[in-house]
């Protein structure tokens, strides 16, 4: 497994999510809390899912966090499809329930995705070469950094 990031359930903590690397250790902490998480080892993370609970060993003591796990996302490039809508403009597909529309330009809908899915990290889009295909506009890859 690569970097991760970790999305916990809202309850009014300071933290929102958290980057992993491939061992467990968290290198990030946002949007707030940096310099509390970070180093923590989370000891569940290949099986962490949402609606999990995070275990963790931290300064050689073991516990867990009580806010439940929201998702798990690889940071890794993802593909994305946009069609054409005649109310919408330009939609993208659905990726871990998040889409997002446009109505001026296919590539700013990407961009916004990004920005959906990889949170408080910069992407690059491209777009990637299609036969285009009934509803089907354009495809692009989005790759985080770090990925």
């Amino acid at each position: 497994m690569s970097t991760s990031i970790v999305e916990f359930t809202d309850n009014g903590q300071d933290f929102l999510h958290w980057v992993v690397d491939a061992e467990g250790v968290v290198i990030d902490s946002r949007p707030f809390q940096a310099d509390v998480w970070k180093g923590l080892k989370v000891t569940n993370l290949a099986k962490l899912k949402a609606g999990s609970v995070i275990e963790y060993r931290h300064h050689g003591r073991a516990g867990c966090i009580s806010h439940l796990v929201r998702s798990v996302v690889p940071v890794v490039p993802t593909e994305v499809a946009v069609r054409v809508n005649g109310i919408a403009g330009y939609v993208t597909s659905s990726i871990r329930g998040k889409k997002v529309s446009c109505t001026h330009s296919d590539e700013y809908a990407v961009q916004q995705l990004a920005k959906k899915l990889f949170p408080d990290r910069s992407s690059t889009v491209e777009r990637v070469p299609f036969k285009a295909d009934g509803h089907i506009h354009s495809k692009w890859r989005i790759t985080p950094e770090g990925a």
